[in-house]
């Protein structure tokens, strides 16, 4: 995956291991961050790896939809960085994200070299190979 980052964003993500979240215009911005619940279990335990793997949420609301996502963000706790990609950056320098929805999370290694593609919080399966991904990479969670 391209890093499509500015140098400020690229300082702060320079873990060993990356989880980047991607919601697009397909998918409801303001829906998807009143589910940012749904990660606290695996936020919680990758917090165990002090700072070796790190995550980011990226989100790309409509304009049209942007007064709603703003309100959504006010009303969550998020235990993860958020930003707000209003110009599709991430999908001009990375064209080969798929159009699909369930394939916007991404285990990244530490040259941006993607490890596994899938959602951890809605795929079983996916959730297995991430945890063996992560424990192999970094060890067993304490």
């Amino acid at each position: 995956m391209t890093s499509a980052v500015d140098s400020s964003l690229k300082n702060k993500f320079n873990a060993k291991i990356k989880l980047v979240v991607y919601t697009d215009t397909a998918t409801c911005s303001s829906c998807a961050l009143r589910k940012m619940h749904l990660w606290n279990g695996i936020l919680t335990d990758l917090a165990l790896y002090k700072g070796a793997i790190q995550c980011c949420f990226i989100f790309r609301p409509l304009p049209k939809d942007m007064g709603a996502f703003r309100l959504a963000i006010k009303q969550i706790t998020a235990s993860a960085p958020l930003y707000v990609d209003s110009l599709g950056i991430l999908e001009k320098v990375n064209p080969q994200i798929p159009s699909n929805p369930d394939l916007h999370t991404f285990l990244l290694d530490e040259n941006n070299n993607v490890l596994l593609v899938g959602n951890p919080v809605w795929n079983e399966k996916i959730e297995e190979m991430f945890w063996q991904i992560v424990e192999e990479k970094l060890g067993k969670r304490e």
